[in-house]
């Protein structure tokens, strides 16, 4: 009796295994799927969690500078839309002599010229260079020497060097005729009195009567960035040319950084957002940290059919790129036990499903990332991330950012818990309770 009694569940479980391979994500209902859809004992619940935020927030400076992919000189004086940026670029070992024979070398003496290379962005990239290639106005690079004996990582002490006495530099054309190639000359007695110390750090920012931005090639995706001098030595009549490349003798000893040998550095970034609003992009730029609060029993004791996370988007107007769409990407923290928001926003990861939407930041409405749905099962979804993981060693970090942070003034504005109720961010989840396979 006990044997026919075990043979009939497994019999019940074989049966549910099947349909639910029949039904597959077709959840319409039908003949052909009679346990999992609608018509079937198992129903699908659809509920919504009004209140699904245990903590969100914004958090400044991604991505890690030298990251960034690119270095875009941008200049903006609107009113309500101000932004100065400037790309530092550092030659660490810069050769303090020339050779001389066959194998001598002598210290240089004089620098008879000096010269930057930098390459612009294709325009191409993204519509607001575009639009800037067409403008029939003057616009000035300038280089200027930013060393010091602060720290290499004391970005304010760099910015202070962005004064009239250490300009070396000028190149002035017209936008719409700036060439894809730009050689910068330099003050060859500034060049010359930093080569004696080894080292060369210049920074580059851009002029112009109108807002506009000129996007530079990092060395960081192959950028041909260099310094070239032509230099002599004492009583040495021919003079010998140098090529040097970007190089820094940063370490990750003053912090877990990257390459220090080109990155961006704000001068005066973009407002500040309004209250009861998350932010992502803008410069420096940032990201929306939204810890969720999730019922376990939702996570861990039934099958998740469909899960999303809405966010009201709040509409930001007034801004030279108010029109120019970007894609937002939602990302997964991945760290653990870690409630240091700056680090669990930098430690992410992209998700199955957890779909990036297109927008521009003066859109509004709402806007869908979903946490479980279709999968092809290469890699988890949000919500089988977290499942069999306690919140408090895994907490439900949702990361919003710009496709463009770092290279792009948008900035996007979404509803935080903060805001009133109807504009909050919710959950829409819709799953199967755990079906029992005892019998009855």
């Amino acid at each position: 009796m006990k044997l026919g009694k075990r043979l009939a569940v497994l019999v019940a479980a074989a049966a549910l295994v099947v349909a639910a391979g029949a039904c597959s994500e077709e959840l319409t209902g039908g003949a052909a799927c009679p346990v999992l859809c609608p018509e079937s004992g198992f129903d699908i619940v659809d509920t919504v969690l009004l209140d699904p935020v245990a903590f969100d927030t914004t958090v400044r400076g991604y991505p890690q500078p030298g990251r960034e992919g690119q270095l875009t000189l941008l200049q903006r004086f609107v009113p309500g839309d101000t932004a100065i940026t400037a790309g530092i670029v550092r030659f660490d070992f810069v050769p303090k002599t020339i050779p001389v024979g066959t194998s001598d070398s002598t210290p240089v003496a004089k620098v008879d010229s000096a010269l930057l290379r930098l390459a612009v962005v294709s325009a191409t990239a993204d519509s607001l260079s575009r639009r800037d290639t067409l403008k029939r106005v003057p616009v000035t690079i300038e280089v200027y020497d930013v060393d010091t004996t602060a720290s290499d990582f004391d970005t304010a002490a760099v910015r202070a060097r962005f004064r009239a006495s250490t300009l070396i530099g000028t190149y002035t054309v017209r936008r719409d005729s700036l060439p894809d190639s730009i050689f910068v000359r330099l003050d060859t007695a500034a060049v010359r009195a930093r080569v004696a110390t080894g080292r060369v750090r210049v920074g580059v920012r851009i002029r112009s009567d109108s807002s506009m931005q000129v996007p530079i090639v990092s060395t960081d995706v192959g950028g041909p960035l260099f310094l070239r001098f032509w230099a002599r030595g004492a009583g040495v009549d021919t003079a010998i040319v140098r090529t040097v490349s970007p190089a820094s003798s940063s370490s990750g000893e003053e912090g877990d950084v990257p390459s220090l040998q080109d990155y961006l550095l704000v001068l005066r970034g973009t407002p500040p957002p309004p209250p009861q609003v998350l932010s992502m992009g803008g410069l420096p730029a940032q990201r929306a940290y939204i810890r969720l609060s999730l019922p376990a029993r939702l996570v861990d004791s039934v099958t998740v059919v469909r899960a999303a996370l809405v966010l009201t988007q709040a509409p930001v107007r007034g801004r030279t790129d108010d029109t120019v769409r970007t894609a937002v990407q939602a990302n997964v923290s991945v760290a653990r036990e870690l409630l240091d928001v700056g680090r669990a926003a930098l430690l992410v990861q992209a998700m199955e499903g957890l779909n990036e939407q297109i927008r521009a930041p003066r859109d509004s409405g709402l806007v869908r990332f979903e946490l479980a749905g279709s999968s092809t099962g290469l890699t988890p979804t949000p919500m089988q991330f977290w499942r069999g993981i306690g919140e408090d060693e895994l907490p439900r970090v949702v990361v919003l950012r710009s496709a463009r942070e770092g290279q792009s003034a948008s900035e996007f504005y979404f509803y935080s818990s903060e805001a009133p109720a109807n504009v909050r961010p919710r959950i829409e989840i819709a799953y199967i309770p755990r079906v029992d396979f005892s019998l009855p």
